[in-house]
């Protein structure tokens, strides 16, 4: 396993405190000083972020205890989404797989064990799209026995893929005519939440720049679904409103990391009913405003 540990790739901005604590919690992963990490710093977008892009990167300049460091420094603000599927493709590209973290997330100790182990356990099984480190503050039935569960979409806070996945994303969507005004496909990309509909729309109508919903939305029509642990192994500390798309209204998402996580691995590939149900509690925001749109020709 140590011979073939997925590289990290962490990606920074302009929030020097939250930056710190990712990085200390990484640092005390399993396998990290095995790992190589790669952080790409996006450079200020303003003046006014200026200084706080330099700290970061005074910062990040000064990081140890991975087996080899790699620092990218953008010239130029490419923003989020750009940078994640710039450095994401860069990685996976030349290595097949990536572990991705942002720069607001706390890690369990056994974050990278998971991932590393869930990354070769799925590598060969095509139902798999990628690998989640955190999981939703969600009621875990008592019937239920495994460790992991399966879900129709993929999580951003803390993630792992291969490189045959992110080869095959649209980025651009080019059947979006197709699907904003079908309500067959607006009802199978809401399996994994209401709320999908509402980001991808908002994505193609330039409200928003967001490289995640047009990752979810290949995950859809590919027709794979999510690992996820039982137990999160990331929390997210940019629910503050500090981060590029959360903010205070998202407190609902907060879930304590565990230092530790007795997981198996299964072959089974089955979407639980009550977790599927209990997951798109959390995330819905009432489809059926969305759908009356629709069905008026509103785009």
């Amino acid at each position: 396993m140590n011979d073939d540990l997925a590289p990290i790739a962490l990606f920074v901005y302009n929030r020097p405190e939250h930056t710190k604590r990712t990085i200390e919690s990484l640092k005390r992963n399993i396998f990290a000083g095995q790992s190589e990490l790669y952080i790409f710093s996006d450079s200020a977008k303003s003046e006014r972020e200026a200084d706080q892009v330099k700290e970061v990167r005074k910062l990040i300049r000064a990081v140890n205890g991975f087996k080899k460091i790699h620092i990218i420094e953008a010239k130029q603000n490419k923003g989020l989404a750009s940078s994640i599927i710039g450095g994401v493709s860069q990685i996976i590209n030349e290595y097949g797989k990536v572990i991705v973290l942002e720069d607001d997330l706390i890690t369990s100790p056994v974050f990278l064990k998971f991932m590393n182990e869930a990354l070769v356990f799925y590598e060969d099984n095509s139902s798999i799209w990628s690998i989640a480190g955190y999981n939703y503050p969600i009621e875990i039935p008592d019937y239920y026995q495994e460790t992991v569960y399966f879900f129709y979409r993929a999580s951003s806070w803390g993630w792992a893929s291969w490189k045959d996945r992110w080869d095959v994303i649209d980025w651009d969507v080019k059947d979006y005519n197709k699907y904003k005004y079908n309500l067959f496909k607006i009802a199978h990309f809401c399996k994994g939440g209401t709320d999908l509909d509402k980001m991808l729309r908002n994505q193609m109508q330039g409200k928003s720049d967001s490289w995640a919903i047009r990752w979810c939305y290949s995950q859809n029509v590919q027709g794979k679904l999510t690992v996820y642990p039982c137990q999160t192994l990331v929390s997210n500390i940019g629910i503050d409103g500090s981060g590029t798309h959360c903010d205070n209204g998202a407190s609902r998402f907060l879930n304590t990391v565990k230092d530790d996580f007795d997981y198996r691995l299964t072959d089974k590939i089955t979407v639980d009913k009550t977790i599927a149900k209990n997951y798109r509690k959390m995330v819905d925001r009432s489809v059926l405003r969305r759908l009356k749109r629709v069905i008026r020709g509103n785009k």
